[in-house]
């Protein structure tokens, strides 16, 4: 799921939600975990959004819990870094478009 901007109604939304593209949610079914289909969507979601379907855009971010050290290293790989902050629970990390 693939979100740019902030609604009205998100009124915590974290600073580097404003004016950029999100990955909301990447989900693969634990018994297809480690196949390769997480790279896989995430290319093409990365690949996707680098057209700027919703207008122009410094950066894609999302977050994930910081005990996934599975995201950590599937979005670092993409070129991903943490910027120390929290959107929740979850570490943000972002990616330069």
């Amino acid at each position: 799921m693939i979100g740019f901007d902030v609604d009205d109604y998100w009124e915590d939304a974290p600073e580097i939600a404003k004016g950029n593209y999100n990955l909301w949610r990447l989900m693969i079914d634990q018994a297809y975990q480690g196949k390769g289909y997480g790279k896989e969507a995430l290319r093409l979601a990365l690949e996707y959004i680098s057209t700027l379907p919703c207008g122009a855009a410094e950066y894609c971010w999302l977050s994930y819990e910081p005990e996934n050290e599975a995201a950590r290293k599937l979005y670092s790989s993409f070129g991903f870094t943490e910027t120390g902050e929290m959107d929740g629970e979850e570490l943000i990390a972002v990616l330069k478009l």
